[in-house]
């Protein structure tokens, strides 16, 4: 039986099948995750999981070196804004319009719905290497 990290199947699947900037989306409830796409969802309620303490958990096991959010998060979502900063301070974190996100998403390796049900609460972490 595993002793640490992240214990769903799923996910700890994704994370050690990550390549060097392999994209993986972790989103809101009402994000419009593609057809074809690869997913887990994690929504037990509103709210549950939440999205950055679903980001902290994957970072747990992901090497990340850039990191992609939506412009308007900032302007609609302050408090996730200002927890995603925070958590990538050293970490490069490029902005696009939610438009932009949504289309360069599509080339996610894997989606996590998350439980969050606040506005454009959504990120694309693009994976990095440790050596």
């Amino acid at each position: 039986m595993k002793k640490q990290g992240i214990f769903n199947s799923k996910i700890s699947y994704f994370v050690a099948s990550m390549g060097h900037k392999d994209m993986l989306s972790i989103v809101d409830m009402g994000y419009p995750i593609p057809t074809e796409a690869t997913f887990v969802d994690l929504v037990f309620d509103k709210g549950m999981p939440n999205f950055i303490d679903t980001i902290k958990m994957v970072l747990y096991e992901l090497e990340v070196e850039k990191v992609i959010i939506a412009d308007e998060m900032e302007a609609n979502n302050l408090k996730n804004y200002q927890k995603v900063i925070d958590i990538f301070s050293n970490i490069e974190i490029e902005k696009k319009s939610h438009e932009e996100f949504k289309d360069l998403a599509k080339n996610s390796k894997f989606f996590i719905r998350t439980g969050e049900c606040t506005p454009f609460s959504n990120i694309i972490l693009i994976s990095g290497v440790i050596f």
